[in-house]
C-alpha cells in the first residue's frame, strides 16, 4: 500500500469515515484521502472496483464510464445551481489484483487527475478497509469554477474531501449487500 493516512485498525474502529486533506505549497488543498470500513469481504469489494463502469453510476459527478483495455474514459457532469457543466477525462488504469486500483490522467479535464483505491482485509473476514484518494487541478475546470472559487475560496477546502468521501460511499453502496 502507498502511504496510507490511517492504520487499518483506526479505520475499522472509527464510528464513520476518516478524511485527510493534502495541502499544496500555497496552503490550499490539492488532494484528499478517505478511509472507511465496508461491510463486505475484500473479494466482493474488489469485484466492484475491478469494473469502473459498475460503481461509476453511483458516483454523483460521473455521468458515464467506458473501459477499453487499460484506458478508462469518464464523462463528468458538475451541477452548480441552475448550470450543468460537462467534462471528459481519459485515464490509464493500473492495478494490483485484489489490493489497489488507480486511474491516472491521460487527457481531458480536470487535468492531473489521480483516483486511487486501496483495500485491505479488516479483522473480520466479512469486512474490508477501503482507502480512496483523489487529486486534480481544480483550476483546470474552467471560468465558472475559477469565478466561484475567487469569491468563495473556502469551498476549495470541501471539494477534495467531499469527492474522496463520495468515491468511498459509491464503492460501499455497490459492494455491501
Amino acid at each position: 500500500m502507498l502511504n496510507l493516512p490511517f492504520e487499518p485498525s483506526q479505520v475499522a474502529a472509527a464510528a464513520g469515515p476518516l478524511v485527510s486533506v493534502v495541502l499544496g505549497t500555497d496552503g490550499r488543498p490539492v488532494a484528499a484521502r478517505a478511509a472507511g470500513a465496508i461491510a463486505a469481504a475484500p473479494a466482493r469489494v474488489w469485484e466492484t472496483l475491478a469494473d469502473p463502469t459498475r460503481f461509476a453510476s453511483k458516483v454523483p459527478m460521473i455521468h458515464s464510464a467506458r473501459v477499453d483495455g487499460d484506458r478508462v474514459r469518464l464523462d463528468l457532469k458538475f451541477r452548480i445551481a441552475l448550470f450543468s457543466v460537462g467534462f471528459r477525462l481519459d485515464t490509464r488504469m493500473s492495478r494490483d489484483e485484489g489490493r489497489w486500483l488507480e486511474l491516472r490522467y491521460v487527457a481531458g479535464e480536470p487535468r492531473d487527475t489521480s483516483i486511487r483505491f486501496d483495500l485491505t482485509p479488516a479483522e473480520r473476514p466479512d469486512r474490508t478497509v477501503l482507502y480512496t484518494s483523489i487529486a486534480f487541478d481544480i483550476m483546470s475546470l474552467g471560468w465558472l469554477v475559477k469565478a466561484f472559487l475567487k469569491h468563495h475560496p473556502e469551498i476549495q477546502f470541501g471539494v477534495f474531501p467531499g469527492t474522496a468521501l463520495s468515491l468511498l460511499d459509491a464503492v460501499r453502496r455497490s459492494a455491501e449487500p
